[in-house]
Formats: C-alpha cells, sequence, structure tokens
C-alpha cells in the first residue's frame, strides 16, 4: 500500500469509527491518529480483522493495569468488531473499555471523542453530544469528536446543527465518511438523487484507492438502501450484491439481498436468507421480517414462533433495550398487538432522540390506539423535511383516512405506493385495500 493511500484510510479510519447510521470502521496504522490525538504507542499491525485487533490490545493488558491507552485502543477495535458483526455487546465492551481509560486518564481526549461514538452505537445520543462536546473543548479540531457531535445531533432531531459539523467535517477532511454523512442529511431532507450521488462518491472514492472491505461493503449496502426505498429494486438488488464481494458474508448485505428477493416475488429465496441471518444474528427487526415472509408463503405457524420470539428476546435483555425501542413499538403497530406496550416503546424512543422517525413511530402507535389528532400531529412532524420515505406517508395516510380527510389520504397513500411499492409487504397491501375503499 503507497503511503498516500495509507494515509487517507487511516483518515476515513478516525471518520468512520466516529458515527451512527452512515459510519463504520476498520483500525489501520496509527500515524495520522498521532498527529491528531496524540501518541498511542507501540501500534497494532496495519488492518488487522476485529477479533486480532481485541486479542492483540487485550493481550497488552495487565492486572491493574494504568496503560489508558491500551484500553482506548481496545475499545475501538470492539466498536470496529459491533459494526462489522452487528453484535450489540462488543458496543458495551467498548464503552467499558473507554470508561476504564477515562478513570485513568480523565483528559485523554481520544478515548472522550471515541466514547461519543460508542454511545451513539448504544443510542445514547445526549450522552454522546456531551462526551463529543467535552472532548472538542480539549481539542477543537478533533475531527472524530466533531462527526460524533454530528451524529448525535443529527439523532437528536437538530439537523441544522448536524450539517453545520458536516460542513466543518467536508472542509477540513473531504472524503467517504463525511460524503456517506452528507448522503444522510439529503435523504431526510427529500434529496433522494442527491442522496445517491453523495453515497456513490463515497463508494468509488474507495474503489479508486483500492480500498475495500468493510467500508466500501457498509457504502455499497447504503446506496443499495437508497435505490430500494426510491423503489428501484434492480439497482438495489445490484448493490446489496456488491457489498457482499467488497466483505462476503456481510451480514447486512444478506438482509438487503432477502429484501429485494421478497420484493421480486421469490420468497423462498428470500425465507432462506433471513433464516440464515437470524441464525447468526436474532435481531428482533430480522425476526419480525422473516415472520412476515412465513405469513406471506402461508406457514402461520412458523409466523408465529418468529413473532413471539421477538418480544422473548427483548424481554430477556432489556440491558439492550434501548436499542431496539424503535423495532419494538413498530412490530407491535404493525400487527396491532399489545399496542400500549408499543406506545411505551415509542415514548421511550421519543425520549431518546427527537428524530422525524421517533416522531413516525410514535404516530403509528397513536393511530393504533385511536389517539387520532395526536397522531396527525406527530405525523406532521415526521413529514416535516419533506423525507421521500414511503411509509412516513403511509402512516400519515391511514391517519388522515381515519379521520374522513378522503382527498390527503387518498394523496398520502398514492404518493407512499408511488415511491416504493415494496417498502413493506404486507402494509403495502393495506395501502392498496384503503385506497380501493377510499375509491368506493
Amino acid at each position: 500500500m503507497n503511503n498516500r493511500k495509507l494515509f487517507l484510510l487511516i483518515l476515513c479510519t478516525m471518520l468512520l469509527l466516529a458515527g451512527s447510521w452512515l459510519v463504520r470502521g476498520q483500525v489501520a496504522g496509527m500515524g495520522l491518529l498521532d498527529a491528531v490525538f496524540g501518541p498511542a504507542e507501540p501500534p497494532a499491525p496495519d488492518i488487522m480483522p476485529p477479533d486480532q485487533q481485541i486479542a492483540f490490545w487485550s493481550g497488552r493488558l495487565r492486572p491493574n493495569t494504568q496503560d489508558y491507552i491500551t484500553l482506548t485502543n481496545l475499545g475501538r477495535a470492539y466498536l470496529m468488531q459491533g459494526r462489522e458483526t452487528g453484535d450489540a455487546a462488543a458496543y458495551t465492551r467498548a464503552e467499558e473499555a473507554l470508561h476504564r481509560a477515562l478513570e485513568l486518564n480523565g483528559r485523554y481526549e481520544p478515548a472522550r471523542a471515541l466514547l461519543g461514538s460508542v454511545l451513539i452505537s448504544n443510542h445514547q445520543f445526549g450522552e454522546a453530544l456531551a462526551a463529543a462536546e467535552a472532548a472538542l473543548a480539549g481539542a477543537p479540531d478533533s475531527l472524530q469528536a466533531l462527526a460524533a457531535a454530528g451524529d448525535a445531533h443529527l439523532e437528536l432531531g437538530d439537523y441544522a446543527a448536524a450539517e453545520q459539523a458536516y460542513r466543518r467535517l467536508l472542509d477540513a477532511a473531504p472524503g467517504g465518511p463525511v460524503y456517506s454523512r452528507m448522503s444522510r442529511l439529503s435523504w431526510l431532507r427529500g434529496r433522494p438523487d442527491e442522496a445517491i450521488d453523495w453515497m456513490r462518491r463515497a463508494a468509488d472514492e474507495m474503489v479508486v484507492l483500492d480500498l475495500g472491505g468493510e467500508e466500501l461493503a457498509w457504502y455499497r449496502f447504503q446506496l443499495g438502501e437508497l435505490y430500494f426505498n426510491s423503489g428501484d429494486v434492480r439497482r438495489a438488488a445490484k448493490w446489496y450484491r456488491e457489498a457482499d464481494e467488497a466483505l462476503p458474508g456481510y451480514y447486512l448485505a444478506l438482509a438487503g439481498r432477502g429484501k429485494a428477493a421478497a420484493a421480486r416475488g421469490d420468497l423462498d429465496e428470500a425465507i432462506a436468507d433471513y433464516e440464515a441471518l437470524v441464525e447468526r444474528l436474532p435481531q428482533p427487526g430480522f425476526l419480525a421480517f422473516l415472520g412476515d415472509l412465513y405469513a406471506l408463503r402461508g406457514n402461520t405457524d412458523a409466523a408465529r414462533m418468529q413473532y413471539d420470539t421477538v418480544a422473548l428476546i427483548h424481554e430477556l435483555d432489556e440491558g439492550q433495550g434501548v436499542l431496539y425501542n424503535r423495532h419494538m413499538a413498530l412490530f407491535f403497530a404493525n400487527h396491532n398487538t399489545q399496542v400500549e406496550k408499543a406506545l411505551v416503546y415509542a415514548e421511550g424512543e421519543l425520549a431518546a432522540r427527537q428524530d422525524i422517525y421517533a416522531y413516525d413511530t410514535l404516530a403509528w402507535v397513536l393511530y393504533r390506539l385511536g389517539r387520532l389528532d395526536k397522531a396527525r400531529a406527530a405525523a406532521d412532524k415526521a413529514l416535516a423535511l419533506g423525507t421521500q420515505d414511503a411509509a412516513l406517508y403511509y402512516h400519515a395516510g391511514l391517519i388522515r383516512a381515519a379521520q374522513g380527510d378522503d382527498k390527503a389520504a387518498a394523496d398520502y397513500l398514492s404518493r407512499a405506493l408511488e415511491l416504493n411499492p415494496h417498502f413493506d409487504l404486507i402494509q403495502a397491501e393495506v395501502v392498496r385495500e384503503t385506497l380501493a375503499s377510499l375509491e368506493d
């Protein structure tokens, strides 16, 4: 690897490890990290997989260690592992390592900046913002802390502050990690073509630099998501496949491929993909999707087993509950069951972050409870940015239909199908049925 590629890889690593929706990372050499964060010698060997990074840094620790630098690097490795595998426990271990590092040296800004990123991964957005701002107070030019602050603002629904942080990153360190953040912001603001352009720039840069692995897989997966959410299943499937080529076995690529197969009507392929996925990673969203696939296939017993497992896993793992509040609220609301419990999850989600999707989740649950005026108010907030997401329009449309506003309901529901007729295999059929009833 030539010096320029190594330099850019390290720069990408710093920012990739710093955020939430559109950032994933892989640890490389530490030269530039030293220049920005201070020395952290001796470095781990370049570009090791997460498990090897964890073994390397763990092997350097001794009982009653005072080595806060090694603990920081161990936290970074666990964060990388969580993002590559989807294992939430890795984020908890990362947070523990970083808290230990800061107990030993509370002024060590690399640990504080990295802690902000870990807290975002654990959906502790207010705490993440506080950690990032504390790191910036001590190191105003910390790119990692700036990225974490921007990501926390985004999740908390302060989109102007998020853009300000991202623009500063764009000026200081243009590249894939910042382009992907700009993509997310463009999508939320209702500019899907612009979002795709930003994400393509992120993926193309990795190819030009001959850099692959998890970073490239992440960008390609996000391109797949952007195309899928825009209703282009063919292009979405292409990018999901290419994500898997960049990182064979990548769990998000498998999820995307299964989703695209289902949208094409190939339920057998979709079921096979999601059965493999939940065997590796039984997260509520994946289990619920597999249950829906079984339901569409007519296998009600298998569907019920998946649905029951969703609730059971969440009850057994309350420590990770904040990670899945949104999934659980939507799951119960989509299936119109345990809706009072769904409200608890939705309100917990809104307390943790005030982004448009938290308001959408609350609106959908309130609709199921028949609290239509409050549901409409929350749905209006969810649509405030003009985000071109079919699910938002679907929820708003059913709320308007329940209020007797047939014209607005038809407009919203038609828009949902226009944006993405495959946004949800079961709920999309509800849209069609409701539109037919409004025309009668």
